[in-house]
């Protein structure tokens, strides 16, 4: 299928799918000078969504992706699971620092709540 109809199948944006080829997290062949997208298409686009709703970059989507050589392998698993366990990491750190930023705002309300 062409671009037009992967997008609007996709509910995405031509920008969108080109950066991700851009990026060679998506690799649809060409046919004279046109992309044609298949169901491989479709899967990738899909798994780099769902890994995209969970936040991750697209530096770590393709670490994950370079690791598909080893599909289905201990070697994948344990790759796959270092990456989420740095990607937990952070989460955590964000929320500390996000936790200490609503500390600090609920302090500042009550001291105006006082002003007034």
């Amino acid at each position: 299928m062409r671009i037009g109809q992967f997008i609007e199948e996709m509910k995405t944006t031509k920008e969108t799918i080109r950066y991700y080829i851009d990026e060679k997290l998506m690799t649809p062949k060409k046919v004279d000078g046109r992309y044609e997208f298949t169901e491989k298409d479709k899967k990738d686009f899909k798994s780099i969504r769902e890994l995209r709703e969970m936040g991750l970059s697209i530096r770590v989507i393709k670490e994950i992706k370079k690791n598909k050589e080893f599909c289905d392998t201990k070697k994948q698993w344990e790759s796959n699971l270092n990456i989420i366990d740095s990607e937990l990491v952070k989460i955590e750190i964000e929320l500390e620092r996000l936790s200490n930023e609503k500390i600090a705002l609920i302090n500042a309300k009550k001291k105006l709540k006082n002003k007034l």
